[in-house]
């Protein structure tokens, strides 16, 4: 602007080029509603006639600050201006619409930049394939594929991520590998997202072995997974109780330096509970919590169901301990899962201890549920009095036992209980 105002000044003259350039700046620097001032003030001047390359910076700005309404009244104004939209144009304004989710215009405008003599280029297949691939609009993607192959539109990496995307998430991945030896003919390299959605395709039709073996590829051809892909091997193998193998993974991804994160630990977790390796998925507990990798009620619940399913109600205590220790929050969830073993087991004074654990550390930000849990575990086992002595005390620390809870304790003993029963106005 400062650079405009000056040629202004000394009374140079501008020229088209000139306002294109200075515009196609403040276009670059965010500051779109600037450049438009200036596109207006070309055209007051009256001396110069309005080019492509004015409209082009502007019509793409808007449509990244997702104005697509702006930019495509501005795109009405360049033609009634007479100024013939070029390639550009019309790539910035699909793209624009499709990113808005707007696909039946987007598709409307690429009709009409086609019966206009535009030739489109791969950039304007891209736009439209990712699209429809996104809104699930699986044979509309492969009609534009075959469409971009009879325009002379070469594919790109882009182009068949999209589509061997969409297939793999329609569960065609027998088409998505075929799709992949497309791509090797064609000259064009997988990457690392094309053997990401394979491998995640596969595992999730349990074709592991196939997984695995194009894990093993993409290492051979040198392509660095990412965390997600390795995640994906890990869990795939965990699920067919190939947890050593699995541990081989997580080494060589801790070699690659890739940070392990939540879903690393619960899928070997999950891996060495399902071989019955008790220690080793608690020690996996404790290195996460060390890491500074926090873990989840996910995790809990698939490392004390199995310790509890496994007879070691103790190893379950120590690892509710050591979310203690480490300073974690208990929740209401990690709570009753703890009671909810015991009791399982018929170790109701264990459980009791586990109440008494919780009122004493003040960690648990709802406690009723757990006592609730417990209350229901002594109606299980037959213990009404107990039952009925825990609700009383979760009337002296503050918490009222549910409707739900005092019916049930009713029901089970209604003469015997029912001045109890009375007192808690049931």
């Amino acid at each position: 602007m400062e650079l405009h105002r000056k040629i202004e000044e000394k009374g140079l003259a501008c020229s088209e080029i000139t306002y294109a350039t200075i515009i196609n700046g403040l276009c670059r620097a965010g500051k779109t509603c600037m450049a438009l001032e200036i596109l207006e003030q070309m055209f007051e001047d009256g001396r110069f006639k309005p080019v492509p390359q004015c409209y082009n910076p502007i019509i793409d700005s808007l449509c990244n600050e997702r104005r697509i309404d702006e930019a495509l009244t501005l795109f009405r104004d360049m033609i009634n201006k007479s100024v013939a939209p070029n390639i550009i144009n019309y790539n910035s304004l699909i793209y624009g619409l499709c990113n808005m989710g707007l696909w039946t215009r987007a598709l409307a405008l690429f009709e009409i930049m086609k019966n206009k003599g535009i030739k489109p280029n791969v950039f304007t297949f891209n736009s439209l394939i990712g699209a429809s691939c996104k809104s699930g609009k699986w044979e509309e993607a492969v009609l534009l594929f075959i469409n971009m192959i009879d325009c002379g539109a070469f594919p790109d990496i882009v182009t068949f991520n999209s589509v061997l995307d969409a297939l793999c998430k329609e569960g065609k991945t027998a088409e998505a590998l075929n799709l992949v030896e497309e791509m090797f003919r064609r000259g064009v390299k997988p990457d690392v997202v094309t053997y990401s959605s394979l491998i995640n395709s596969l595992c999730h039709s349990a074709q592991w072995k196939e997984a695995t073996r194009l894990f093993n590829r993409m290492l051979d051809e040198g392509i660095a997974p990412d965390v997600v892909t390795y995640n994906t091997v890990i869990h795939a193998l965990c699920k067919e109780r190939r947890a050593k193998e699995a541990l081989s993974v997580l080494e060589l991804m801790s070699q690659r330096g890739m940070r392990l994160d939540v879903f690393t630990y619960n899928s070997l977790i999950y891996g060495m509970c399902r071989i019955n390796q008790w220690a080793e998925a608690t020690r996996l507990f404790d290195e996460m919590v060390v890491q500074g990798v926090l873990p989840h009620i996910i995790t809990l619940r698939i490392l004390l169901d199995a310790l509890f399913q496994g007879g070691m109600p103790e190893e379950a205590h120590k690892v509710v301990e050591a979310k203690v220790k480490y300073g974690m929050v208990l929740s209401k969830i990690t709570c009753s899962m703890l009671i909810d073993g015991y009791c399982f087991l018929g170790k109701m004074d264990k459980a009791k201890k586990v109440i008494d654990l919780m009122v004493t550390k003040d960690r648990v930000p709802d406690i009723a549920s757990c006592y609730k849990a417990l209350v229901n575990g002594y109606m299980q086992a037959k213990r009404i009095g107990e039952a009925l002595r825990l609700v009383e005390e979760m009337i002296e620390q503050g918490v009222m036992p549910d409707l739900e809870t005092l019916k049930a304790l009713r029901s089970l003993h209604p003469k015997r209980h029912v001045v109890s029963a009375k007192s808690f106005n049931c």
